[in-house]
């Protein structure tokens, strides 16, 4: 980071017990930052050469408690790597207000509540980093994640303006929209279930599971991504992270809609007809 930070850089990495955050956090000390990661559950995480704290971003009052447990351990936050988040599957129809609500709650307004924590010490300093883990969902919604893709379009939308306003004052925002990533998300699944869906959402969730356990890119890349947006003297808004984020952004952007459903949406498989999915 070439803002006015002191040295180390401090970092604080929301869902660094595993996954994605661990990487991230991992490699962020191994850099000379010093790190706080959280997590909901602290007590049961495994050694990591970081302290990780206890956060529910749902809660306020855990927001401002481990923002301030940083500030009196550290003095500062130079860094902030929102990466906690859950997903739901299901049809839209199948998601609940409730459920929908709860998505929002972590995804979005999580983020949301971390930023606000951080941002008066990072505007008063005239110097400051926020990194939002977003997902090409945010941009391109795929079947049966609704509610995580509405979740992640908000991340987008609010990080987009915040980036503009806070630029003036030494603040930088960016997204990482990734995709096809091992990122050990634990998938919850809506509570009403209807049979019309029920063949393509579980195919659905088959493929996501196997990508975000075991078949996809390594939780590496994403933390070399954020390293890079951190140390850059002029970070990107958005960066795209996963094998084929670049080809399905330029295929939304470029197909009609009966294209792109042939193109992109009918090759997933989901559906035992293709007059499914077009």
């Amino acid at each position: 980071m070439n803002d006015k930070l002191l040295d180390p850089p401090v970092a604080l990495v929301t869902g660094a017990s595993s996954g994605l955050g661990r990487a991230t956090a991992s490699l962020l000390a191994a850099h000379g930052y010093r790190v706080f990661g959280t997590s909901r559950t602290p007590s049961g995480v495994a050694s990591a050469p970081y302290p990780v704290l206890a956060l529910d971003v749902r809660s306020d009052a855990s927001v401002a408690a481990c923002v301030a447990e940083v500030v009196g351990a550290a003095g500062r936050i130079d860094a902030l790597i929102n990466n906690a988040g859950q997903a739901l599957v299901g049809a839209v129809e199948e998601t609940s207000i409730a459920e929908a609500q709860a998505q929002m709650e972590t995804n979005c307004f999580g983020a949301l509540r971390m930023m606000h924590a951080v941002l008066p010490e990072m505007r008063r300093r005239g110097a400051g980093r926020i990194v939002n883990i977003s997902s090409l969902a945010g941009v391109v919604p795929p079947p049966f994640l609704g509610a995580y893709a509405a979740s992640k379009h908000a991340l987008e939308a609010l990080s987009e303006s915040l980036a503009h306003e806070v630029r003036p004052h030494g603040v930088h925002v960016s997204l990482i929209e990734l995709d096809g990533m091992r990122t050990g998300i634990a998938f919850a699944h809506a509570g009403r279930s209807e049979a019309d869906y029920a063949g393509p959402r579980d195919r659905m969730l088959r493929r996501l599971v196997h990508i975000t356990s075991a078949g996809g890119e390594d939780p590496s890349l994403l933390a070399r991504c954020v390293l890079e947006a951190l140390q850059s003297e002029a970070p990107r808004l958005r960066y795209g992270l996963g094998p084929k984020v670049a080809a399905l952004l330029e295929a939304r952007r470029r197909l009609s809609e009966a294209e792109f459903l042939r193109a992109v949406v009918a090759p997933l498989g989901l559906w035992d007809a293709p007059g499914g999915a077009a």
